[in-house]
């Protein structure tokens, strides 16, 4: 890994440097781009796909730390006033030249855009104007002091000021209204299929030394390894485990290892009536059993984390007791491990008022994360044994996605990434009570509520000392942990396999695979 200090400077695009003669780079990913709109989803996926395309003020280097992105500096005038100057010479891909209007449009088209999943509007929800003060000078004033604005700015993507707010996303997708600052320029894009890219000439930072860049989605873990070794592609990531000694047995290939941002979490509904739970024989409850934190305790000592992680996902992952990944800001190093216990299980079920269980289905992604479907399979007779009766289904993400954020599951379980290095993000938007046009809750697609995690999410959002802000964080998670908000299952660790004869690669924490961190060996 390269170090935070080489990031930090705004030479940090020498990353993609190269002399080597110019060739074509073809990348083979679980999942890809769904849409080339780069504000109407925030799933990460997407968001990795984009960012080739697209930038932000601030950037974020392979350990999720800050640096200069459009934005060449800032300050802190006051608690709620930073203000950005932009870097000069800096032109879009239709050779139109970025300026202040450009950060304004863009920051005020995330509501219009955003899509099914709320986009990123979580990442606005603390702006309360944004002035220009120059054409490369602004100022953004915050509703409240915001010691994260700079995480929410890695996320905000700048767009030329000319583009229509209401543009459609399907303009997005067949080119037109592509127009980033980034160092590749879009050549074609299939959601979910392909996105071809060509080297922007008129890059502000190091032009990438590619005839041409393919991110093609090869969803299936065979087929994936199969083309990388047959030379179809020159770069997959989610490695299989299984897989892992014939690549490194190959003298041509690489394999690059980093933890990842990554858990895999079940998540539940806490309404008073939920769809997928009935009693054995079929018939309606009295209540959402999954109210209970009893219940929520014995779904937890049901899951064998440790069998999770060694058996099925063949070490790639290690059992997690929180919804963060271990040394971020935020993690909660007084949490004890998550137990794995049957038997105490079926006695807290029992002293729930479910002697006999209750029926429920397990609702999962079958293509976003690695394993994802045989962990969700996984689950299935784990439940079983606590007395439950199971269902379980593993569907791909473009169905999952859209059920999971109109309440359509009961139990569900999806990969989840804190992608900004700490815990304010999974905090305050998927276990802080919901609350409209504030950002606050904005992936609570699960209606839990609990005003004292509220008080402690929304203190530490507004914290500027760091040391306070880590602590509450500290408190929020032991909190919303203690309470089972959700299930934490385990944290993958993330791997690559590629032509190591032909590029170096830095593998990234968030797990994003972008063109720039691909360097083209002479």
């Amino acid at each position: 890994m390269l170090t935070s200090k080489f990031f930090l400077s705004a030479s940090a695009c020498a990353l993609i440097v190269s002399t080597a003669a110019a060739q074509d780079l073809n990348i083979g990913l679980r999942a890809a781009g769904e849409s080339m709109d780069p504000h109407l989803s925030a799933v990460g996926s997407n968001i990795a796909a984009v960012r080739n395309i697209y930038e932000t003020l601030v950037m974020l280097d392979p350990q999720l730390q800050p640096y200069e992105g459009l934005a060449e500096s800032w300050e802190v005038i006051d608690d709620t006033t930073w203000r950005f100057h932009l870097r000069d010479g800096v032109t879009f891909h239709d050779g139109s030249t970025f300026d202040a209007a450009d950060v304004v449009a863009s920051i005020e088209r995330i509501p219009v855009a955003s899509g099914a999943d709320s986009g990123l509007n979580t990442y606005i929800q603390r702006i309360a104007n944004v002035a220009v003060i120059d054409d490369m000078t602004i100022e953004i004033t915050t509703l409240v002091p915001s010691p994260g604005l700079l995480l929410d700015l890695t996320r905000i993507f700048i767009l030329p000021s000319e583009l229509p707010a209401d543009t459609p996303a399907s303009e997005f997708n067949a080119g037109s209204a592509a127009v980033g600052t980034g160092p590749f320029r879009m050549i074609s894009f299939t959601p979910r299929t392909e996105l071809v890219m060509e080297p922007y000439e008129g890059y502000w930072g190091d032009v990438p030394q590619w005839d041409q860049v393919t991110i093609t989605e090869i969803s299936n873990d065979s087929s994936r390894v199969a083309a990388l070794i047959s030379g179809g592609v020159d770069l997959i990531n989610a490695v299989p485990a299984g897989d892992l000694p014939r690549i490194e047995s190959d003298d041509a290939m690489t394999v690059y290892r980093s933890p990842s941002t990554v858990l895999l979490i079940m998540f539940m509904d806490f309404r008073d009536e939920t769809p997928l739970v009935s009693a054995n024989d079929g018939s309606r409850l009295p209540s959402n059993p999954l109210q209970d934190l009893r219940v929520r305790q014995a779904l937890s000592m049901a899951v064998n984390r440790e069998a999770i992680a060694s058996r099925i996902m063949e070490g790639n992952a290690v059992p997690a007791n929180q919804y963060i990944t271990e040394g971020f800001f935020g993690y909660a190093n007084d949490l004890p491990d998550l137990a794995y216990d049957p038997e105490a299980a079926r006695a807290l079920l029992a002293e729930a008022g479910f002697p006999d269980g209750f029926r429920i289905s397990v609702n999962c992604t079958s293509d976003s994360q690695p394993m994802d479907a045989a962990v969700c399979t996984a689950l299935g007779p784990m439940l079983t044994q606590i007395g439950l009766t199971v269902e379980v289904e593993a569907i791909p993400r473009a169905v999952f996605f859209p059920g999971q954020a109109t309440f359509q599951y009961s139990l569900m379980m999806n990969g989840w990434g804190s992608q900004t290095g700490e815990g304010s993000y999974i905090l305050s938007t998927a276990f802080h009570t919901r609350k409209e046009g504030s950002g606050f809750g904005g992936f609570n697609h699960y209606a839990y509520s609990n005003p004292e995690v509220d008080d402690i999410i929304e203190l530490a959002t507004n914290e500027l000392d760091a040391d306070t802000r880590r602590g509450l964080l500290e408190q929020a998670m032991t909190a919303t942990v203690e309470d089972l908000a959700a299930i934490p299952l385990v944290n993958l660790q993330s791997t690559w396999a590629g032509r190591g004869d032909l590029f170096d690669f830095t593998p990234r924490i968030d797990q994003e695979t972008l063109g720039m961190s691909i360097v083209a060996i002479q």
